[in-house]
């Protein structure tokens, strides 16, 4: 999204466009948390401990897994509106390859929703098996 800018005067930015500003923003805290969270896994697999004690560290990942796949999907609906709005006014000419732009990357975090979706479907079954069984299931 942040590459979709033309330099050209009258040009559409994504800047001008408070949906698209929510997708960037969205995208890129979704994106530190999954670094996030990936350098908490390898933490795991190093150490063989987590970052946190363990019951604190599965209701962490669920709670912000849910959180943020929820915040995801808002931003991207919101800019699937506002790239749809822009085409039906006719914004969108053939030598402008913003809307195009502006679609792909709204797909890009679509598809990012459905692996943190994913994720928050493995963390709610950690989760369960930890209230179920009380101890800690390992995937």
């Amino acid at each position: 999204m942040a590459s979709n800018s033309s330099r050209s005067p009258g040009s559409p930015s994504w800047l001008h466009f408070p949906a698209f500003r929510y997708v960037f923003a969205a995208n890129a805290i979704v994106a530190l948390y999954s670094l996030f969270e990936m350098c908490a896994a390898v933490w795991e697999i190093l150490k063989a401990a987590t970052p946190l004690p363990d019951s604190l560290q599965l209701w962490f990942d669920f709670s912000h897994d849910q959180v943020f796949a929820y915040m995801l999907l808002a931003a991207e609906a919101a800019g699937t509106g506002a790239a749809r709005e822009l085409s039906g006014r006719g914004a969108c000419d053939a030598q402008s390859g913003f809307c195009v732009q502006a679609y792909i990357s709204v797909s890009l975090g679509f598809a990012g929703f459905v692996f943190l979706a994913l994720s928050a479907l493995l963390s709610g079954f950690r989760v369960a098996c930890f209230l179920i069984t009380g101890s800690r299931y390992h995937l």
